[in-house]
């Protein structure tokens, strides 16, 4: 899926060696290089406001309530698994 097209989203970039996170109107936001991975990295990077913003979502429709164990996965863990990454990044 291109991200070009996902709202909130930032853009990486491949600049000579380096790859670079920019917003929308072309502000620098970073630079990953000589990582190993540097284009996954790049790519989380330009898709965590996006990511942010759906976890926020997620976190609303949850409310104050967890989801229901479905046999493999605890629904109270993914739960605060949200939360956390919400309040981390805020």
């Amino acid at each position: 899926m291109a991200s070009n097209n996902i709202p909130n989203t930032w853009l990486a970039k491949r600049k000579d060696t380096s790859w670079v996170i920019q917003t929308k109107d072309g502000k620098t936001v970073a630079m990953i290089k000589n990582t190993g991975n540097d284009e996954a990295y790049a790519k989380l990077i330009a898709a965590s406001p996006y990511m942010l913003e759906s976890l926020k979502a997620a976190s609303a429709l949850i409310g104050d309530d967890d989801l229901p164990d479905n046999g493999e996965l605890s629904g109270a863990a993914v739960c605060d698994m949200i939360r956390s990454a919400v309040e981390i990044a805020e």
